[in-house]
């Protein structure tokens, strides 16, 4: 990885959003962290990719072209559900409908669309890390 990696899955409320913050360093080291509002807390959990797992994230970040995602993907509603990813200078925002279900069923219904692989990306990233 040559830049940071940051994916977000958050839910608006009342608070703003809250959720889990995955950061991988260009060292393919971890943390995870919560957020709420617009506060990130300490993380609760640090570890480092596998080397099989480097692979299959660099493979992944190869194939989705960060870089050709639109800023926001979705359209804005009350209470929605978001999937940020932030990586090498580039945002994307994925909305989704309040809830929404766990990410493996979000993605499987989304398919192969850059919708689909930002859920791809936060799916293989909570598997990878154990959260």
């Amino acid at each position: 990885m040559t830049a940071p990696l940051t994916v977000k899955d958050l839910q608006d409320g009342i608070v703003g959003q809250t959720g889990t913050v995955w950061t991988i360093a260009p060292d393919c080291s971890f943390t995870i962290a919560r957020q709420i509002g617009l506060k990130i807390g300490d993380p609760y959990k640090q570890g480092r990719l596998t080397p099989e797992q480097q692979a299959q994230l660099k493979a992944l970040l190869d194939r989705m072209a960060v870089a050709e995602f639109p800023a926001q993907l979705g359209s804005p509603q009350v209470n929605a559900r978001r999937i940020a990813i932030s990586y090498a200078g580039k945002e994307a925002v994925l909305i989704l409908p309040p809830g929404g279900g766990d990410l493996s069923t979000l993605r499987t219904r989304a398919g192969d669309d850059p919708a689909g692989r930002m859920l791809e990306l936060a799916d293989i990233l909570k598997g990878m890390t154990g959260d």
